[in-house]
């Protein structure tokens, strides 16, 4: 007994210690006397004031002056750590955050975190996403960093997926303070890369993400903690979150009515489910509030602001996965719309840039990272060190460097497509197969009923992006409910690298519908091994002309605006069009190439149409020829 009272005296002994000695670094100061941190209100206008939290290193030396990296988050982030947490921060835990704020330090940046107007702890009216007001508040942030005796008038704008897009927005800014930004994961039209690709859209992922939204404005973080396990806490898990979070992080004196006022304000926010989600919001061209009117998705999205952007001429670095949502598509269409200093990176990994997406299942010690990469952070420090500390000013070079799946290769490339792709066509033909030559045969076709059942899995590229792991695994089993097209065994090995392309001539017994495509490597064995995705929501069908794109598609161009909506005609031929998502991928000899065809993803859970079942007939014949073209590498002669 003496031991155990012994060690209980000890344990609450290094309790008490490391809940009155843990670090606050809002007390700490630098050698120029300034707080290490410190959090204020920026007024962007009577009602809408700006959280900042502002981080200098400590050795900030009186008169120095050093450069600045930004980031804006609309999620939330600066929380207060509850005791537990408190404890653990004394004996060396760092959370994520955390982390790379002290890593910016170390380097010689100033930090300053901004809140995004209308969330957490930024109050104001918020009327939808990635409006312009966020570029207002960056304009305001760098406006007043630049006043600051420490600034030495340069910086760079960073972040990840929601803030990754808020990064991208910022050389919008026009401010010639800003030279660079890192962005990872940004959305270059958000409409189409994740909330309603293809116009279809996924119902599970606009729930957990407004649930997200709604928890973190309104300071709920039981609710936040159960979106991020992915299941209802139990009582032990709440009271361990409670311990470890106490909620937002809050100001203190005066400002404290701000941030009430900002929870306050909060209430009036947008259902984000129901605004993005209800059937007739569903089109491009649909219009929603904003603080002067009203907006389309095009107004909102990256290219909306080209113009300005190439304008600007600010470096930026991007860093997205092959199999994260529409990322990978959106930062190349990025780089073949904008006259600007890019540099892509594409890497093989879902929305978690740290995790390897494993497609084949033979390797999951496969780093996700290019030769010659350090770290995350390190990586984009060095990246803000040639840009902000360096001098002459460098202008980045304009380049696309790739992992190949399969041959398990980093490429790099200054055009996209890269130099030698060819397009190989491959029709549908008998028995379900894949053929080099067009169908000579008239009026053959092959029937196909949807089931509501299929599925790409909980674990898909589409919830990714809350998040959660990717992972596809075998699906030979799942393809037996789809309809699906297998090429013979490769004669050679084949790379395919860019954005196949599938034309679809079908008759359906309705007048809308969706349709799925899978491009897939069946290996000796049988195993079926997921690629990559296509989508398209069929009163969409209509190609528009690629040169009235807002953008530079990477394919086939559907406006996916009302306006141009073109229903089915139950009976008739059609044709569905659709450019899959782009990856790069060697296919070893002795493999099969799939496509495989759905008319539901229940991963998705929208379905179209909403009542009925659809029975489809793929036309292979003579006259109306289905194929599916593929961009693959020109074979180098020995």
């Amino acid at each position: 007994m003496p031991i155990i009272a012994g060690l209980a005296g000890l344990t609450i002994v290094l309790l008490l210690m490391g809940l009155l000695l843990s670090p606050d670094y809002t007390r700490k100061k630098t050698l120029a006397g300034y707080a290490v941190n410190h959090n204020r209100y920026l007024s962007l206008d009577e009602k809408t004031k700006v959280w900042i939290s502002v981080w200098l290193p400590a050795k900030l030396k009186a008169g120095e002056k050093i450069p600045t990296l930004l980031r804006m988050e609309r999620y939330i982030e600066e929380v207060e750590d509850g005791w537990l947490a408190k404890v653990a921060s004394f004996y060396g835990y760092k959370d994520d955050g955390l982390r790379t704020t002290l890593e910016i330090l170390d380097r010689g940046f100033a930090f300053v975190f901004v809140q995004s107007p209308g969330s957490c702890q930024s109050s104001g009216p918020r009327y939808s996403d990635y409006s312009s007001i966020e570029i207002d508040a960056m304009v305001l942030t760098i406006d007043w960093v630049s006043r600051q005796p420490w600034s030495n008038q340069k910086m760079g704008v960073y972040g990840g997926s929601y803030s990754g897009t808020t990064a991208e927005m910022s050389c919008a800014a026009l401010r010639p303070e800003l030279k660079a930004v890192y962005s990872m994961k940004p959305d270059f039209d958000a409409f189409r890369s994740v909330v309603n690709p293809g116009g279809l859209g996924s119902g599970a992922f606009l729930h957990d993400w407004a649930k997200l939204i709604q928890a973190g404005d309104m300071d709920d973080i039981l609710v936040l903690g159960e979106l991020m396990r992915g299941h209802p806490l139990s009582f032990p898990e709440k009271m361990l979150l409670r311990v470890w979070i106490k909620g937002l992080k809050r100001p203190r004196g005066a400002d404290l009515e701000i941030f009430h006022q900002a929870i306050q304000d909060h209430r009036s926010n947008p259902d984000v489910e129901k605004l993005y989600g209800d059937l007739e919001n569903r089109y491009l061209d649909t219009t929603f509030p904003v603080a002067d009117g009203v907006a389309t998705w095009e107004d909102i999205a990256l290219y909306s602001y080209k113009e300005r952007i190439e304008k600007a001429q600010v470096n930026s670095y991007n860093r997205v996965g092959w199999i994260d949502a529409g990322t990978a598509e959106g930062v190349l269409e990025k780089f073949l719309t904008f006259d600007t200093p890019q540099r892509i990176v594409i890497a093989p990994t879902g929305h978690r840039l740290g995790q390897f997406v494993d497609l084949y299942g033979t390797q999951p010690d496969q780093t996700p990272h290019e030769p010659g990469f350090k770290n995350p952070d390190a990586e984009m420090l060095d990246y803000f060190a040639r840009h902000l500390k360096d001098d002459p000013e460098i202008r980045e070079q304009r380049r696309v460097t790739y992992f190949t799946y399969g041959a398990n290769v980093w490429k790099e490339t200054d055009v996209w497509p890269p130099k030698d792709i060819q397009i190989q066509t491959l029709y549908f033909g008998e028995s379900r197969s894949l053929i080099h030559t067009r169908p000579v045969s008239p009026d053959v076709y092959d029937a196909y009923t949807v089931d509501f059942t299929a599925s790409s899995g909980e674990e898909n590229r589409w919830m990714g992006q809350l998040g959660r792991p990717v992972k596809y695994g075998d699906r030979r089993a799942e393809d037996e409910k789809l309809l699906h097209y297998t090429s013979a065994p490769l004669e050679a090995d084949l790379e395919i690298t860019g954005s196949p392309t599938v034309s679809l001539q079908v008759i359906s017994t309705h007048s809308d519908g969706a349709f799925h495509v899978f491009l897939e490597d069946v290996a000796p064995d049988g195993r079926v091994t997921y690629l990559t995705e296509g989508l398209l929501r069929a009163i969409h069908r209509k190609v528009g002309d690629p040169r009235t794109a807002p953008y530079i598609p990477l394919g086939v161009y559907h406006s996916l605006r009302k306006v141009d909506v073109q229903p089915l005609t139950p009976g008739e031929v059609a044709e569905i069009s659709i450019t899959l998502l782009p990856i790069s991928v060697l296919i070893f000899m002795g493999h099969r190439i799939r496509l495989a065809i759905a008319g539901h993803d229940a991963a998705l859970k929208t379905r179209y149409p909403l009542e009925g079942i659809p029975e489809l007939n793929f036309q292979r014949n003579s006259a109306q020829a289905s194929y599916l073209q593929l961009p693959v590498m020109e074979r180098k002669l020995p």
